[in-house]
């Protein structure tokens, strides 16, 4: 039977009630713009994974964002995985896959659509998540979300 390694106490540091800023740049799906979003990681099956509730109210009107996500570790690598659900309506592939970089959380996520590289790093009262995409068969990887939020005692607005 697998055991809690490192890779899972290493997600405890995300727990928590967050909200922020984002910056997000232009996708086929949708132009640039600011965003209001808030999010809650909390532990899960005995602490063998972390569930995200996440919302997103974009500044330009553009229709809400919502996903639930869950990270948990491949016990035969140890490599963090991710599987994510939104309201986009993509389901999940294959998980995203990586690991710690220091104090930052690194994972790729590979669509048909392109790549995404999520840096996720918690420090303190502060979580950053910075998202870079390489669409179709681009060579190089663009900035497309800047996010900062900060750990609060209550979400106004809760993920529904």
């Amino acid at each position: 039977m697998p055991s809690i390694g490192t890779a899972h106490h290493a997600l405890t540091a995300l727990i928590g009630k967050w909200s922020g800023t984002e910056e997000i740049a232009a996708s086929p799906w949708a132009p640039a713009t600011s965003a209001t979003a808030w999010c809650e990681y909390r532990s899960a099956l005995d602490g063998f994974a972390v569930v995200q509730d996440y919302r997103q109210v974009r500044a330009d009107g553009g229709p809400e964002f919502l996903a639930h996500n869950v990270f948990t570790a491949d016990p035969e690598t140890g490599e963090t995985l991710w599987y994510g659900f939104d309201s986009y309506g993509f389901p999940p592939e294959a998980a995203a896959r990586g690991g710690w970089d220091g104090g930052t959380l690194v994972l790729e996520k590979k669509t048909p659509r392109g790549t995404a590289v999520h840096r996720l790093t918690p420090d303190g009262g502060v979580l950053r998540h910075d998202i870079d995409v390489r669409m179709d068969e681009a060579e190089t990887f663009s900035p497309f979300l800047r996010a900062r939020y900060t750990r609060d005692a209550e979400i106004v607005g809760p993920p529904e």
